[in-house]
C-alpha cells in the first residue's frame, strides 16, 4: 500500500477512450510527451487507427482495442489505470456508463461532455464517487471546460455574483466543406450536436434554479472595455454546474455570439424541427444548404471577443460591478486542439496531485484556474515569455 504522497509523485497510467478520435488524439499527443505519464493507453473501437496513432506517439503509447459499450471489457480496461479520460461520445449514452465503471474500479475520471442531460446524470453520482475516493471532473474541454475556469476568475473578483455568462463564437467558418464533386457538405456529428442544442428542449439556470426552455433565446451581453452585442442562449453544461460553487447566482447562461445571418438561419430551421417537419439530422443537412451564413452577407462581425470568455455581474465593495475574463495565450486551431489539449492539461494537473477532490465536479469545482491557464499557455503557437500574463480579468462599475 502506497501513501498519498507516493501515489501523487508516481508516474501515471492514463487511458483515453476514443483515443484515436479527433479530440482524444490531441489529448494523447500531450500525454505521451509528459514526464508525469508512465503509459498512455490509446483506447478505441478502431484497432487500426489506435495502433497507427500509438506508433506515431512513441514508446509511452500503447494501443488498446476497446468498445466501451461492453461493460465487462470497460471494467477490465480501467482496473489497472490511474486516470481515465473519456472522449468517446455520445455522452448521453456513454457518460454515466464510463463514469460508473471508473467509480467501481477506483479510477479518477475526466471527460469533455458538452451535453446538459448527461451532466445532470453524472452529477447524481457525486455521493458514490466520494465514497469511492474518486475525483471526477466532467466537461473539461473548451466550452465547457476553459469557459468554466474563466468564469471562476471573473466571479472571484466579485463579493457576490448574481449573473454569470460563459460565451463562445459560433461561426459558419467552422462548418465542413463539400467534398469534391458535391454541391453541399455532409453533416458531421459536431454540426448535429450544435443543431440539437439549438432546437431541442434544454435546462438553464434562472431565478436561482433550473428551468426548462429552448436555445436561441436572444439577449445582449457587454464585455468590459470591448462592447455590447446580441448573444443567443445555448444548451450547454456550464449553467448547471457553476451555481454549485457560487450558490447566490440567480442566472447562469451559456451563450453564443455570431453574425446575425447565421443565427437567423439556425432559428428558422429550429422552428421547423419543433414543428416536426425536420429531425436533427435533416435539419443539420438543411443548415449546410443555406446561403449567406458567413462573411459580410451574414452581417457585421460581433464586437465581443472572438475567444471563449466569461462575464460575471454582481457586487464589489457594495457597488454593482461587471467583470470579464478571457485567455490571452492559449492553443489555437481546430476544435480537436481547443478541446483535447485543455483536457490533457487538467489530467496532468491530476497526475501531479493538483486535482484531488473526491466527488463529481464541473471544472470550477476541482481545478485551480491560475495553474490551469499557466499550463495551458505552454501549448500556444507562441508560448509566453517570462512575466507575460496568460489571461486577462477586466472590470467596470455599472451603478
Amino acid at each position: 500500500m502506497t501513501n498519498a504522497s507516493t501515489k501523487h509523485n508516481a508516474r501515471k497510467r492514463i487511458l483515453v477512450t476514443g483515443g484515436a478520435g479527433e479530440m482524444g488524439a490531441y489529448a494523447c499527443r500531450v500525454l505521451a510527451k509528459a514526464d508525469e505519464v508512465e503509459e498512455v493507453l490509446v483506447a478505441d473501437r478502431d484497432q487500426e487507427k489506435a495502433t497507427k496513432l500509438a506508433g506515431e506517439l512513441g514508446p509511452k503509447a500503447t494501443p488498446l482495442t476497446l468498445d466501451i459499450s461492453d461493460a465487462d471489457a470497460l471494467t477490465d480496461a480501467l482496473t489497472d489505470v490511474d486516470i481515465v479520460l473519456n472522449t468517446a461520445g455520445p455522452f448521453y449514452r456513454f457518460g454515466r456508463e464510463v463514469l460508473s465503471a471508473a467509480i467501481a474500479t477506483g479510477t479518477d475520471y475526466l471527460d469533455i461532455c458538452d451535453d446538459w442531460e448527461p451532466t445532470l446524470e453524472m452529477l447524481a453520482l457525486d455521493d458514490a464517487a466520494r465514497e469511492a475516493g474518486v475525483t471526477a471532473v466532467i466537461g473539461m474541454g473548451a466550452s465547457p471546460g476553459t469557459s468554466n475556469l474563466l468564469a471562476v476568475l471573473a466571479m472571484d473578483e466579485c463579493d457576490t455574483v448574481d449573473t454569470i455568462y460563459t460565451s463562445w463564437r459560433a461561426s459558419a467558418a467552422h462548418f465542413p466543406r463539400a467534398a469534391e464533386g458535391k454541391e453541399f457538405a455532409d453533416a458531421t456529428a459536431a454540426i448535429e450536436h450544435w443543431v440539437h442544442n439549438c432546437t431541442e428542449p434544454i435546462k438553464f439556470w434562472r431565478d436561482g434554479g433550473l428551468i426548462d426552455g429552448y436555445g436561441l433565446e436572444e439577449t445582449t451581453l457587454t464585455y468590459p472595455g470591448v462592447g455590447t452585442d446580441p448573444v443567443w442562449v445555448c444548451g450547454h453544461p456550464e449553467p448547471l454546474t457553476l451555481p454549485r460553487v457560487r450558490p447566490e447566482v440567480r442566472e447562469s447562461l451559456n451563450v453564443m455570439s455570431a453574425r446575425r445571418g447565421l443565427m437567423d438561419a439556425i432559428a428558422a430551421i429550429a422552428q421547423r424541427v419543433r414543428a416536426g417537419e425536420l429531425d436533427v439530422r435533416q435539419a443539420s443537412e438543411e443548415l449546410l444548404r443555406q446561403p449567406n451564413l458567413s462573411g459580410r452577407n451574414a452581417g457585421p462581425s460581433p464586437a465581443l471577443p472572438s475567444n471563449i470568455f466569461a462575464v460575471a455581474e454582481g457586487t464589489k465593495n457594495n457597488r454593482r460591478v461587471r467583470v470579464g475574463a478571457q485567455a490571452t495565450v492559449q492553443p489555437e486551431g481546430n476544435m480537436g486542439e481547443m478541446t483535447g489539449i485543455p483536457l490533457a492539461v487538467a489530467a496532468l494537473m491530476a497526475a501531479r496531485g493538483q486535482v484531488v477532490k473526491p466527488g463529481v465536479h464541473g471544472p470550477e469545482g476541482a481545478i485551480d484556474p491560475k495553474i490551469f491557464f499557466h499550463d495551458l499557455a505552454q501549448y500556444a503557437p507562441q508560448p509566453p515569455v517570462e512575466g507575460q500574463e496568460v489571461y486577462e480579468v477586466v472590470s467596470e462599475f455599472i451603478d
